[in-house]
C-alpha cells in the first residue's frame, strides 16, 4: 500500500512538470521581447548608432551634381590688358566686351574669352569673340571667331582636348564651334547645329547690352 501511494505521488509531480506548449510558446514570446527591449527590431539587427538616428534614410550611394562647371575665375586686368594690346596690333578702335573664364583645355587654368562688341570688330552677321590662353606672361590669343552674338555657352563635348563652344552665329542659328589644330574655327558661318547641345550648355556670356549698337561697322572699317 505504501508502495502504491509512493508511485501515485510520483506520478503527480510528473503530471505537474508537464508544460502547456501554447503557455511555452507565449513565455518564450515574451522572454524574446523582453531581450529585444521591448523593440520590433530582428534579434539580428545590430546597429551602432542611437535609435533616433536609425529612423533616418540611409544613403546606400554618393550624391553627385548633375553638372561639373568649368567656369573659372579670371582677372578682368589681365583679360583687359590682353584685348588692348590685341586691339593694338589690329589697329582697332576702343571697344566695349563681355569676358568669362573657363577650363577649356583641362588643364586646370582658367582660359579667357571676350566678346568685343565694338563697331570695328562686328558686322551684320556678329561680333568677335576671342578666346584666350592662360601663359606664364598673360593671356595670348588663340583663335579669333567672327559673326558671333551671346549667348555663349560651353557644351559637354570636346574636340583635340578643348571644349566645344555653344554660340548664335549671324542667321541667328545655334552653332557648335568645335577646336582643331589650328584654333575654333575663323567664322561661325556654316558650322554644326548645335542647339540641341544648348540646353544643357554652361553658359558663360548673357546677351550684352552693348550688342545691339554694334548690328553694322563702321564705314571703312575692316572685317
Amino acid at each position: 500500500m505504501q508502495i502504491d501511494n509512493a508511485r501515485s505521488i510520483a506520478n503527480g509531480k510528473r503530471r505537474d512538470l508537464r508544460v502547456d506548449p501554447f503557455l511555452l510558446a507565449v513565455a518564450m514570446s515574451c522572454a524574446l521581447s523582453a531581450c529585444g527591449g521591448g523593440s520590433d527590431k530582428p534579434l539580428n539587427a545590430v546597429s551602432s548608432a542611437p535609435d533616433a538616428a536609425t529612423d533616418a534614410p540611409v544613403a546606400l550611394t554618393p550624391k553627385h551634381s548633375a553638372s561639373q562647371t568649368v567656369a573659372m575665375p579670371v582677372s578682368q586686368d589681365d583679360v583687359a590688358k590682353a584685348v588692348e594690346q590685341l586691339r593694338v596690333a589690329r589697329k582697332k578702335g576702343d571697344s566695349p566686351f563681355e569676358q568669362a573664364g573657363a577650363d577649356l583645355n583641362g588643364d586646370g587654368r582658367a582660359e579667357a574669352i571676350a566678346l568685343i562688341t565694338g563697331r570695328d570688330w562686328c558686322s551684320p552677321q556678329g561680333c568677335t569673340l576671342v578666346v584666350f590662353e592662360s601663359g606664364d606672361a598673360g593671356f595670348k590669343p588663340v583663335s579669333q571667331i567672327l559673326g558671333v552674338s551671346a549667348p555663349i555657352g560651353i557644351a559637354k563635348g570636346s574636340n583635340a582636348g578643348w571644349r566645344d563652344l555653344i554660340v548664335k552665329s549671324g542667321a541667328n542659328k545655334t552653332v557648335r564651334l568645335q577646336f582643331s589644330t589650328g584654333g575654333y574655327p575663323a567664322s561661325a558661318s556654316g558650322q554644326p547645329d548645335g542647339s540641341l547641345d544648348a540646353a544643357q550648355a554652361e553658359i558663360l556670356i548673357q546677351t550684352p547690352n552693348g550688342q545691339a549698337i554694334a548690328s553694322a561697322p563702321a564705314p571703312g572699317a575692316a572685317q
